[in-house]
């Protein structure tokens, strides 16, 4: 268990806790809460109590907000200063060194900072100050930082305290300041949630850092289906069908995992409870069950069945029941995704001859055709804030990732040259996708940003992994 303290902004005045009456935080009530008992329960947040005080407005009002494109090929990352924690016992002193290098990796992975390198630093964080009067801001902005984090820890027995600040350097102030209480173990969720809460202040929203991402792994008796941590570590097997499961797709409220399995020979959409791995049919229906996606806002998906013949995409209730066909016809129909607000439907169609990517509308009934260069394009994947499809298209005789406005316009490429690069899906802050790629042997999960810069492998655990899908942040 820890609990969370959020001090005022020292503009205001003091550096106190707000008086808001304590609640409960969102990640409480979800998926960390499920994965709660489970022996490979490998969440730091898992069994948390998440106890918040509310900022005071004037926090608010005098907090940084940058708003920054980083799908603009010349956005430039923010330099920031992260030393290692301050001791402030004796026991633990290892995590000085860990907790800064945690939370540093974690700016780099957003793509909106650049941590300088420690060792340029001009003081050393055991012995400088923790609050704005201490801090030597000169100093930091000399080194070439616009903004700096100060962070101490505690620990005694099997608890620890963590403080941490962020400071402008360029103002010389505080713009957020956190205390975190909770048994030691938990150090990562403590750190990552301040990641968190950098670039909500600094950006106008979260990060990705409570989020997870299902792929397929291979094994000895086929694929089965784990999730890693946002940056690849902490793999965990969900599935043990010893047969073939693919196309893992979270629910949005992280609680259930929609599959494919071939465990009864045939192809069927499970749905498996997270918490506690409980799995149950969805659609069993004669012929194929394939491409699960859940619709946003409502305990349904969309499928594509073949039990009349044809690979038509049907839209069926949390429980599997058929409720209507939404695309019909003599061609193939497969990979349906949703945008944001559930009212429309990218998915693929060979009806022109060739797998091109086409969007319904659900309310007016109306097709069209979204791609239009190219032979092979597959895998829609309709960003978060549904401005933008990922899909993967057959470029330079390999597969490669493209992103697309809805309209059809904007179209480009994003991955180019090195292996084959399928099966997009989107961080849940729509700054990155995370894709399978072959550039360095067999498949891996990868990540980049919007830009296209950043490439970085995830998963380096044996076999192949793909067939990604990012989900929900647990605190949305």
């Amino acid at each position: 268990m820890f609990s969370l303290n959020v001090w005022q902004n020292d503009l205001c005045g003091k550096t106190v806790p707000g008086t808001n009456p304590w609640r409960k935080a969102s990640w409480a009530r979800r998926p960390a809460a499920r994965f709660a008992g489970r022996p490979h329960a490998g969440l730091a947040a898992a069994c948390l109590v998440f106890l918040l005080f509310a900022v005071a407005f004037c926090a608010v009002a005098n907090a940084q907000t940058i708003y920054l494109d980083i799908t603009k090929p010349n956005f430039q990352r923010i330099p920031i200063a992260v030393p290692d924690f301050k001791r402030m016992s004796s026991e633990q002193s290892q995590l000085a060194r860990e907790m800064g290098q945690l939370l540093q990796n974690d700016l780099d992975f957003s793509g909106m900072f650049r941590p300088l390198d420690p060792r340029g630093f001009l003081e050393d964080p055991q012995v400088m100050g923790l609050n704005a009067s201490d801090i030597k801001f000169p100093d930091w902005k000399r080194i070439g930082a616009d903004f700096l984090v100060r962070a101490s820890y505690q620990v005694q027995g099997q608890s620890i305290r963590m403080e941490a600040r962020l400071f402008d350097v360029v103002g010389a102030r505080m713009i957020k300041g956190k205390a975190y209480d909770g048994d030691v173990r938990n150090w990562k969720s403590m750190v990552h949630d301040f990641a968190d809460e950098i670039l909500l202040a600094l950006t106008g929203e979260r990060g990705v850092f409570d989020s997870k991402i299902a792929y397929v792994q291979k094994t000895p008796g086929g694929k089965e289906i784990f999730y890693c941590d946002f940056d690849g570590s902490n793999p965990v097997q969900v599935t043990h069908d010893n047969s073939l499961a693919l196309s893992p797709a979270w629910s949005k409220d992280m609680s259930r995992l929609a599959y494919v399995s071939y465990r009864d020979k045939a192809a069927k959409v499970y749905a498996l409870n997270v918490k506690t791995g409980a799995q149950s049919v969805l659609c069993g229906y004669p012929g194929m069950n394939l491409s699960p996606a859940w619709r946003p806002g409502r305990n349904e998906l969309a499928v594509t069945l073949t039990k009349d013949g044809n690979s038509d995409i049907y839209l069926v209730s949390g429980t599997g029941q058929i409720i209507q066909r939404l695309v019909q016809g003599w061609s193939i129909h497969v990979s349906p995704d949703w945008s944001p607000d559930g009212q429309k439907l990218a998915y693929v169609s060979n009806e022109s001859g060739n797998p091109q990517i086409y969007i319904l509308d659900l309310a007016s009934g109306q097709k069209k055709r979204l791609t239009f260069s190219g032979t092979y394009n597959t895998s829609p994947a309709w960003s978060p804030k549904g401005d933008w499809i990922a899909y993967s298209g057959v470029a330079g005789g390999h597969h490669n990732i493209f992103i697309i406005r809805p309209d059809g316009s904007d179209n480009h490429q994003l991955t180019s040259g090195e292996g084959s690069n399928e099966s997009p899906t989107w961080s849940p802050d729509g700054r990155m996708i995370a894709f399978s790629s072959t550039r360095q042997g067999g498949p891996a999960i990868w990540v980049l940003l919007t830009n296209g810069t950043g490439v970085r492998r995830l998963t380096r655990q044996g076999g192949a992994q793909e067939l990604p899908d990012w989900s929900p942040r647990m605190n949305h």
